[in-house]
């Protein structure tokens, strides 16, 4: 085994800067914020699913855009609800996470 230095190496990494460490509020509130994305996407896939379990009656033909607008209303309700509590998953992701 080679174990000869490389000085060209050894320089870029010498001159890489190093990644800022956030203060300790801002990692929590960064935190926080990525668990509320994580559950309102969650929140938004069972609403999907729930939505599939009505059943279509045919009276009323359903487009494209009719399919597209409730996919938009989902996510925009499970991003509502997420910041509003939700259902407790981002709260269990903060703590496990913050260990």
């Amino acid at each position: 085994m080679d174990a000869r230095i490389d000085s060209v190496q050894l320089l870029s990494q010498a001159n890489t800067p190093r990644p800022i460490k956030a203060a300790k509020g801002e990692d929590s509130a960064r935190l926080k914020d990525v668990a509320q994305q994580f559950e309102a996407i969650f929140i938004q896939q069972m609403y999907a699913e729930m939505r599939k379990t009505i059943p279509d009656d045919g009276l009323i033909q359903r487009s494209n855009a009719d399919e597209i607008y409730a996919q938009l209303q989902d996510q925009e309700a499970a991003k509502i609800t997420a910041q509003q509590g939700g259902i407790g998953l981002a709260d269990l992701m903060m703590e496990q996470l913050m260990k």
